[in-house]
């Protein structure tokens, strides 16, 4: 009587392997469902239990129990963050304000410049000397493009400018003021900025409109005060007074 002997092809090996692996594999992702529920239900009760931020995580039970979880933010590019970022923080941006501006009153560490009340009183004013090659250097920046490089008044905006008349820096009726005159005059914006702006600042009961009169062209050059340093300006003085011959 024959033996009758069974043998398992290679066939039949990697097919009972693959069986075994989706087995395992069904049982992984049970458990990871399981897992992922258990944590569904547990957030669930924090929430009912305790004070949930859902845009930052942070979870309070009382003062003394308070931790971080996943945040659900409303909005955002992230709908789910698993770690809390910065961007959901409460702060400005960029650009939006609304913005925090200095006190009024405040100065700075350096002191703040004393803006005199009247003509007399810059004309007084002692020159405390200035840097003829800084000056020539601002000038050459803020100035040449109406007072050109000869100081005649003959920039270019002389071309495009209407009511544009910048004064001839060389003229006997400039050399002839005070350096305080002229440390004022680069101040308030040439003659015509000096006296209106000047007289509005020792009388804002005059109410006279400052933006007005630099949109009509009727005094074109700018307030350097808000643009330059006391001692900038004082370097033009001294640039001013070299080529004059003074």
């Amino acid at each position: 009587m024959g033996v009758l002997t069974v043998v398992e092809t290679s066939k039949q090996i990697p097919l009972r392997r693959r069986a075994a692996d989706a087995r395992g594999a069904a049982r992984r992702k049970m458990a990871g469902t399981s897992a992922t529920a258990a944590l569904v239900v547990a957030l669930a009760l924090l929430t009912a239990i305790a004070c949930y931020n859902n845009n930052t995580g942070e979870t309070r039970i009382s003062d003394d129990i308070y931790f971080v979880l996943p945040a659900f933010p409303e909005t955002g590019s992230n709908k789910v963050q698993v770690f809390t970022e910065m961007h959901y923080q409460p702060s400005y941006r960029s650009q939006e304000g609304p913005r925090l501006q200095s006190p009024d009153g405040a100065v700075p560490i350096t002191g703040a410049e004393v803006v005199l009340a009247s003509a007399e009183e810059y004309a007084a004013l002692e020159n405390p000397g200035g840097d003829v090659n800084s000056g020539a250097q601002l000038y050459a920046v803020n100035c040449v493009v109406c007072h050109g490089d000869d100081l005649a008044g003959t920039g270019k905006v002389m071309v495009t400018g209407p009511n544009m008349v910048p004064a001839n820096l060389l003229a006997e009726i400039t050399t002839e003021r005070p350096d305080g005159e002229l440390y004022g005059l680069i101040s308030f914006g040439g003659s015509i900025g000096y006296s209106t702006r000047l007289a509005a600042l020792s009388n804002p009961d005059l109410g006279m409109d400052m933006e007005g009169c630099v949109s009509s062209g009727s005094c074109p050059m700018p307030e350097f005060r808000k643009l330059l340093t006391e001692s900038e300006r004082w370097d033009l003085v001294a640039y001013l007074r070299s080529q004059q011959g003074r």
